[in-house]
């Protein structure tokens, strides 16, 4: 079982990796608060609205454990 810290950092490594891939499309995402196991994390620009779901995919395939509420 991770520890928040744990959590917050596994969170920082995916937003790392997401914000590379969504940046060209003038998106971006970022961490806004974790609240036990759930992620909040702000999207904003194109990929916000996006059908393809990329933010929720990366946390889905790499944070399985965590539930993401993106604002």
């Amino acid at each position: 079982m991770m520890n928040i810290q744990e959590i917050e950092r596994r969170v920082h490594e995916v937003l790392h990796n997401v914000n590379w891939l969504i940046e060209p499309h003038d998106s971006s995402a970022e961490l806004i608060a974790i609240k036990g196991r759930k992620v909040i994390l702000r999207c904003v620009g194109h990929c916000a609205f996006c059908e393809s779901d990329c933010i929720r995919v990366a946390f889905r395939e790499r944070l399985p454990e965590v539930k993401l509420v993106l604002q």
